[in-house]
């Protein structure tokens, strides 16, 4: 090969690649992880939650007496509530599930109390609950690791889950911690990506 013909294929090689770079759908740098299939829960406002309701969910496992990851992890999500909001999307795009770990002491109304401590608003964010057998089940559809220990309290795995609109799961984040909390402005985009307009009308 001569050194113009040579040339010229590296030319239309780096257009190429540019072209794939940029022009490639941006939703698959979100690519599916597994998939998770429907369920019913209780959601503590007095109806039943179904998965399966075609919108974006961040999901988290939780239960009201954890001491520290949970009620972090909680107040960095009110934050990221706060953007879905003023961007329009939370409730009808966009919802935040809790799911509790420990039926047995998050009755309806503890988790209600306790949800409405941290401002959480109902309307895009559903706070769930089953029975014992319920609850490993659907932990173990997220291959979400959990155990009781003394005391009431609960080990569990920190693990949220983005899913989009057909529940396949696209990102995982770690819960919040005392040394680093929620990286808000990454879920934000994340989720930016996986609703068809995305915010501000802007096609991903």
């Amino acid at each position: 090969m001569t050194k113009k013909a040579w040339g010229l294929f590296l030319s239309i090689s780096v257009i190429g690649f540019l072209a794939v770079y940029f022009f490639w759908p941006t939703y698959e740098k979100l690519p599916v992880l597994g998939s998770v299939s429907n369920f019913q829960l209780q959601n503590v406002q007095g109806s039943t939650y179904e998965l399966n309701s075609e919108k974006v969910k961040i999901v988290t496992f939780f239960y009201t007496r954890c001491p520290d990851v949970c009620p972090m992890t909680i107040v960095d999500l009110t934050t990221l509530q706060a953007e879905l909001q003023n961007k329009g999307v939370f409730g009808e795009q966009v919802e935040l599930v809790a799911i509790s770990l420990d039926p047995e002491n998050d009755t309806a109304e503890a988790i209600q109390k306790y949800s409405q401590a941290f401002n959480t608003d109902p309307a895009g964010w559903k706070w769930v609950r089953g029975t014992e057998d319920e609850t490993k089940e659907i932990a173990s559809r997220f291959n979400m690791q959990y155990q009781k220990l003394e005391g009431d309290f609960f080990s569990h795995s920190i693990t949220m889950y983005l899913l989009d609109e057909k529940n396949q799961i696209r990102a995982l984040y770690d819960m919040a911690n005392a040394n680093d909390p929620l990286d808000t402005t990454q879920i934000l985009e994340d989720i930016s990506l996986l609703i068809p307009s995305g915010f501000h009308g802007q096609t991903p």
